[in-house]
């Protein structure tokens, strides 16, 4: 009997955002943060209501996840730092998921988050 191996499905991008810390400091600011934000499932979503317009709960949703996001990966970069001498981390792989943290400047920072799943 032959052992199967798990089928791959190729990754995608989940989200990709582009922003800057020194844009906004405090909590009241902290959106400022964000120059660029594409997401997948908000997309996908809009397309699958194109008659219905986005409730203010959605809006504020993908706003929510959008924040979510920046400063989780705010706070791995953070992190990593005091193991690595300053140095950030670029990339964390999990199960389901790679999230890529790359800066690109001095303070501006692109962040890519792709799935694959094994099946």
């Amino acid at each position: 009997m032959a052992a199967t191996s798990p089928k791959i499905i190729p990754a995608h991008l989940s989200f990709l955002a582009i922003y800057n810390p020194a844009l906004g400091s405090t909590d009241d600011t902290f959106q400022d943060q964000v120059v660029f934000w594409f997401s997948k499932v908000a997309k996908d979503r809009r397309r699958q209501d194109k008659q219905d317009r986005d409730t203010e709960r959605e809006v504020q949703d993908e706003e929510n996840e959008k924040l979510r996001q920046i400063g989780l990966a705010q706070g791995m970069v953070n992190f990593a730092k005091s193991f690595s001498d300053g140095k950030p981390v670029d990339s964390v792989e999990t199960e389901k998921s790679r999230i890529v943290m790359y800066e690109l400047e001095r303070t501006w920072w692109i962040l890519a988050v792709s799935s694959n799943l094994l099946q």
